[in-house]
């Protein structure tokens, strides 16, 4: 019995500890957007932007696929320019993606951590926070 209490402490203990340190790396700022995928924090339309190695970017923007190049230098960031498909959807759908993909190419820097990532337009003003897709 008290073996059993022990063991029961002692895993409550463990999983407060990697509870806090979860907590702590999805703070932690993050040196490269490479390998990543972000999605709208709120929205009905399934919308993603996905930084993959070699300077390629990749998404959807509700209704269509995108994909095209960016460059990161530090906080400083551009994308190339970016092609879609062309398949068409009802106009809600069609009017969040053409916005998407219009905030996409304004942005000039960002703030990333392992959990949010915030993007800056001209003059350093917040465009929107975008949140990891694989964090959870």
């Amino acid at each position: 019995m008290i073996g059993r209490v022990v063991g029961s402490l002692v895993l409550m203990v463990a999983l407060g500890a990697c509870q806090k340190a979860i907590s702590h790396a999805a703070n932690r700022p993050l040196a490269t957007l490479a390998g990543t995928e972000w999605g709208p924090i709120q929205g009905g339309v399934d919308q993603f932007v996905a930084f993959k190695s070699e300077g390629e970017v990749v998404g959807s923007g509700g209704c269509n696929n995108f994909f095209g190049s960016f460059t990161q230098n530090g906080r400083l960031i551009t994308f190339g320019p970016l092609a879609s498909t062309k398949k068409a959807c009802p106009p809600p759908i069609m009017d969040a993606e053409r916005d998407f993909l219009q905030l996409l190419e304004q942005v000039r820097a960002v703030d990333a951590t392992f959990k949010e990532l915030t993007l800056y337009g001209e003059d350093n003003q917040v465009l929107t926070t975008l949140r990891r897709r694989d964090w959870d």
